[in-house]
């Protein structure tokens, strides 16, 4: 079976549309970036040249499949938008060139070059923020402008994260950057996930071409930019939104799907479940997660549910995915990020009002507590969880998985809620100051120990 690269696109029917050169600089190849943010921005003629930031996982090399297919790869749009069923593969022929760190200087030359791109959220920000620093040390010693950068993250002031790291790397360029450079936070939203192996196969084989990069991705999926009124630098296109404030749209993603997210993921892989589409179609789970949504998440206000009703939707719709099997453990990567960004705060916003954790909220939150405490490392480092005999990898932050490591779930309750509410370091403050969270979280601890599918009762407060 022939690999994808350019000399077939003709051949197969697939619609060409290459950039004409290299404008932008993309720092890793992450699937955020290479599902979502590089596929929305190859309509509107961005040529990239991505540089990898880590090493081969799991016998895998992006880079060099990327080098091997000249660049392209193949998109699967897979979901409901409404009612209507989309299924749909694009060839994404944005990336131009993968080239390798050492040769970040000679890119820092490329005649067109106006963009660089970095996803604070990727697996490797210090190793592209250095990057970022020599990039701009080779441009201003050469005379060339600055850049505007893409901060891409779901961090607050992700644009201060890049422009402080760079700065920090190269302190002789704090003016320079200053003056030269602008720095644009973006968002991503969507759930990107490279395929596996036997859907890969299954994939390739429908297309009767290979393709090792395929990515699955559901239709809706964004990239929103802030950018200074008055200013443009970039055009807005298909799935791209260009606004004056970016705080809005992510303290509504935050609410509306990453919390409700985390309210599912663990109690989920508790239940035995494997995706978020098994998730909804779990009668109990399901109820327990409108319930957090009706209770918990959506505003007292008539009116404001009225506004965020349509979110509420969306959000439904991209859990219960029939298309994609997006994967529980996958696709809520990093939940304690998740947690510490759009849950926690809910939990203390509830707590101060009411003098007790919101119910279900803290329920995930134990589920999640009893999940983690069984990562262990393997052999390679990564961290893995036990589950019916198999082993699942967990990803997230390396420091919070080594303290969870140290703990079991098996561990007396009210010791396991101690021990995990207390870090400091896992979550930037001693949880227990709030209000009730201890005790709840304690008693939620017990009831999952004594039976892994427990969920409270829906009309539980």
């Amino acid at each position: 079976m022939q690999r994808l690269n350019r000399g077939m696109l003709s051949r197969y029917d697939i619609p060409e549309h290459i950039p004409t050169a290299i404008n932008a600089v993309q720092l890793g190849l992450d699937e955020t970036l290479l599902g979502l943010v590089d596929r929305l921005l190859g309509p509107l003629g961005v040529g990239i040249a991505a540089i990898p930031l880590s090493a081969a996982d799991r016998g895998q090399d992006p880079a060099a499949l990327l080098r091997e297919q000249d660049g392209m790869y193949t998109v699967f749009v897979r979901g409901y938008q409404g009612e209507q069923p989309v299924n749909r593969e694009e060839v994404v022929q944005s990336i131009l060139r993968v080239a390798s760190p050492d040769e970040a200087e000679a890119l820092a030359a490329e005649p067109a070059l106006e963009f660089c791109l970095v996803d604070t959220d990727g697996d490797d920000l210090d190793a592209a923020l250095a990057l970022a620093a020599r990039l701009l040390e080779a441009r201003r010693s050469a005379g060339l402008s600055g850049l505007i950068f893409l901060c891409l993250g779901e961090g607050d002031a992700v644009d201060e994260v890049v422009r402080r790291g760079i700065a920090e790397r190269a302190p002789d360029l704090s003016g320079w950057l200053a003056s030269q450079c602008g720095f644009l936070p973006a968002l991503a939203d969507g759930i990107a996930l490279r395929a596996e192996a036997k859907e890969a196969a299954r994939l390739c084989a429908e297309m009767n071409y290979a393709d090792g990069m395929i990515h699955l991705v559901e239709p809706g999926a964004t990239l929103t930019i802030e950018v200074p009124r008055g200013e443009r630098p970039i055009a807005a296109g298909e799935g791209i939104a260009i606004v004056d404030d970016l705080a809005p749209v992510l303290a509504r993603k935050r609410r509306l799907f990453d919390a409700g997210l985390f309210a599912m993921a663990a109690p989920g892989w508790l239940l035995g479940l494997n995706t978020l589409s098994d998730c909804m179609k779990h009668e109990a789970l399901r109820a327990f997660v409108g319930q957090t949504y009706m209770r918990e998440l959506l505003p007292a206000d008539a009116a404001e549910r009225a506004v965020d009703a349509p979110c509420v939707i969306r959000a439904f719709e991209r859990f219960e995915n029939p298309l994609n099997d997006n994967a529980i453990l996958r696709a809520a990567h990093h939940l304690l990020r998740v947690f510490r960004r759009a849950t926690l705060p809910l939990i203390r916003d509830w707590a101060d009002a009411n003098f007790e954790p919101p119910r279900r909220l803290t329920f995930a939150l134990a589920a999640t507590i009893m999940l983690y405490a069984g990562a262990r490392p393997n052999a390679d480092g990564q961290y893995e969880v036990q589950r019916g005999g198999e082993t699942h990898r967990l990803t997230d932050d390396p420091d919070a998985l080594a303290v969870f490591a140290t703990l079991s779930h098996d561990m007396p309750p009210e010791a396991l809620a101690y021990a995990a509410l207390a870090d400091r370091e896992l979550w930037g403050s001693d949880l227990r100051e709030i209000d009730g969270l201890e005790a709840r979280v304690a008693l939620d601890i017990a009831n999952l120990q004594r039976n892994p599918r427990y969920l409270p009762e829906a009309d539980d407060a």
